[in-house]
């Protein structure tokens, strides 16, 4: 799946589940929640799943997104490259994964996955512009603490020139980086 075939499926459907994994960093929360968001601009109902390992450290950045007995037909799993890794609590399958990780098992039934890149949030960046031709200044704030919390703001190895253009764009969008680091 490309970006395109993503943003389409995305399209297509409603009632849409967003998981995230055990742990969560900032890369899923920020990711799931940033689409989220676009979800909503584009008239979707969807909901992040109510993962029980959500500190108060993200919690405050993610909680408006978060649909208690939330009624979905599909779901979408951000950042989780393996389905043991999904959120505590969660049961069923997987419809779509958008990754990063090249250990990624190809659990779901289709695959969004671009390993050379240092978080899930650069992915999401690119789903979410091909689905709504814009990002908000919420959604690069949540995006830009996606990318920087998985290359440990800058300094890990997995950064590369993409990475910080990811983040330079996610700052012309209004991220709230002053905020967030």
């Amino acid at each position: 799946m490309n970006y395109r075939e993503c943003a389409e499926w995305l399209r297509n459907h409603n009632n849409i589940l967003l998981l995230t994994h055990i742990r969560p960093d900032g890369d899923t929360l920020g990711s799931a929640a940033a689409l989220c968001s676009a979800l909503h601009r584009c008239g979707k109902k969807a909901a992040l799943y109510n993962n029980p390992d959500i500190t108060p450290k993200y919690m405050k950045y993610v909680s408006q997104y978060i649909g208690e007995n939330f009624d979905y037909d599909c779901t979408v799993a951000v950042d989780v490259a393996e389905k043991h890794m999904l959120a505590l609590g969660f049961e069923g399958a997987v419809n779509v994964c958008i990754d990063h990780h090249p250990t990624n098992s190809h659990y779901a039934d289709e695959l969004l996955l671009h390993a050379e890149k240092a978080s899930c949030g650069e992915v999401v960046l690119e789903v979410i512009k091909e689905l709504c031709k814009n990002v908000t200044p919420d959604e690069a704030s949540l995006l830009y603490m996606a990318v920087s919390t998985d290359c440990g703001c800058f300094r890990y190895a997995n950064v590369t020139a993409e990475t910080f253009a990811a983040a330079s764009e996610l700052v012309s969008y209004g991220a709230a980086v002053r905020e967030l680091n």
